[in-house]
């Protein structure tokens, strides 16, 4: 007998998290080390906000509360969807989670059962890929293509629905990639969904970056297409809108009633309710028309950044980014540097069972944080599945300024130091995140 059971082998992880200990490790060393991989805004949360959960906790208001979330936040909740996205939202269909990670696992574990397919972007939000194949469903990848802006077409979503497919994940704007899907994009996917999808198929719509959008771009969201609005379950949350990472407060708006009650029903089974006092503290983070101001120059801050690296990674001999279009996230194309410092034929050589614990852009991310100081992702952080051949890194720009300038000046030089990487690999340490 085993002491784990057998499906806790087919759960992912998020490798932005699995990276503090080589970054502890590197600190350890006395390196200063640029932090450009976790997904958080380096924002603070407005102080309007701060002051309703100190007040609500002063008056005594910590105690259990309903499980589906306090009725004054969902009724907010559901007008604020409403508003945006000009459909019905009904507060009964809307239920509160701490954080928005738990929606995901909700959808798969409601709608999804062992053998049906699940549609998703890859790279993607990496938890997507580990709750399907926890579940033991069939992981359908949709892979996003650089010459397209990281966006796809109606017609790719099409060529991989089969009378199988019972959930399809849409995420605009997207993880890793910064990608946004447009209201034709979208148009054009609802009409094949409504036309080729399996009738209990359920859209994953993960619009957690709603209010991060450039270049005077307005969001859009499939459950506002004709038809879609009884088929989508409607993500989002206050992380990283309203710069509320550790408050732990996400949402989702279900197609109907039955569907908030099953998901009502998992938060009683794991968690019981959020805190009342930070559902009062999100509550006041979509009613205070004023911190609407904040989150606009969070979002001016965030372009002016964006701007910054981008032209900087693209002054760098053998990369490529393209200029994305939300979120605050770059996703570099770094082939150009793994074929001049011949990192490919690196990963090629190594023992047989390394190999598939790292790839050419994972060896380049170690290097990069062990000899020059910079922490970011590779692309196998964000979805394993046919990511093989794909060599780029995601940077976060959630970082101030003079910090992401340091981390362009450390990439330059870590691109062009080629006995340096030698060196590296010859050691044989560190190759992988997490490596004894």
């Amino acid at each position: 007998m085993n002491l784990y059971a057998e499906r806790t082998a087919m759960l992912g992880t998020e490798s932005a998290f699995k990276m503090g200990g080589d970054i502890a490790r590197c600190e350890e060393r006395g390196m200063s080390v640029i932090r450009l991989n976790l997904g958080e805004p380096d924002f603070s949360t407005a102080e309007a906000i701060n002051e309703v959960a100190v007040t609500e906790i002063r008056r005594g208001n910590s105690h259990y509360t309903d499980p589906q979330g306090i009725p004054a936040l969902r009724e907010c909740i559901a007008e604020q969807i409403a508003r945006t996205r000009g459909i019905p939202a009904d507060p009964g269909r809307v239920v509160v989670t701490p954080g928005a990670k738990a929606i995901v696992a909700y959808s798969v574990l409601a709608y999804v059962n062992s053998g049906d397919e699940v549609i998703y972007p890859s790279p993607c939000y990496p938890i997507y890929e580990s709750w399907i194949t926890f579940v033991g469903a069939r992981p359908v990848p949709l892979h996003l293509r650089e010459s397209q802006g990281f966006r796809f077409t109606a017609s790719e979503l099409e060529r991989l629905i089969t009378s199988r497919t019972k959930l399809i994940i849409i995420n605009s704007p997207s993880n890793p990639t910064g990608g946004v899907l447009t209201g034709d994009d979208l148009s054009a996917m609802a009409r094949v969904i409504g036309e080729q999808a399996p009738a209990q198929c359920r859209i994953l719509s993960d619009e957690i970056y709603e209010h991060i959008i450039f270049d005077g771009r307005e969001h859009r969201s499939v459950s506002s297409c004709p038809g879609m609005a009884e088929r989508t379950v409607l993500l989002s949350g206050h992380s990283k809108s309203y710069a509320m990472t550790g408050w732990r407060l996400g949402y989702a708006l279900l197609p109907s009633r039955d569907e908030a009650l099953l998901f009502r029903q998992f938060n009683i089974n794991i968690f019981s309710c959020v805190p009342p006092f930070i559902q009062e503290a999100g509550r006041e983070a979509i009613e205070n028309t004023a911190n609407l101001t904040v989150v606009a120059g969070m979002v001016r801050e965030f372009q002016e950044r964006r701007d910054l690296v981008v032209e900087g990674l693209n002054r760098i001999r053998g990369i490529h980014c393209v200029k994305p279009e939300g979120a605050f996230y770059v996703f570099p194309n770094i082939e150009g540097v793994c074929e001049n410092l011949s990192v490919i034929a690196a990963h090629d050589a190594l023992p047989r069972e390394l190999r598939p614990l790292t790839s050419p852009a994972g060896l380049f991310q170690m290097f990069l944080l062990y000899c020059h100081g910079v922490a970011t992702m590779d692309r196998r952080s964000f979805g394993v599945i046919g990511c093989e051949g794909q060599h780029f890194l995601r940077l976060s720009t959630a970082a101030g300024i003079p910090d992401l300038k340091e981390g362009l000046v450390r990439i330059e030089r870590a691109a062009a130091d080629r006995s340096g990487f030698e060196a590296f690999v010859r050691e044989g340490k560190n190759l992988y995140l997490g490596a004894p």
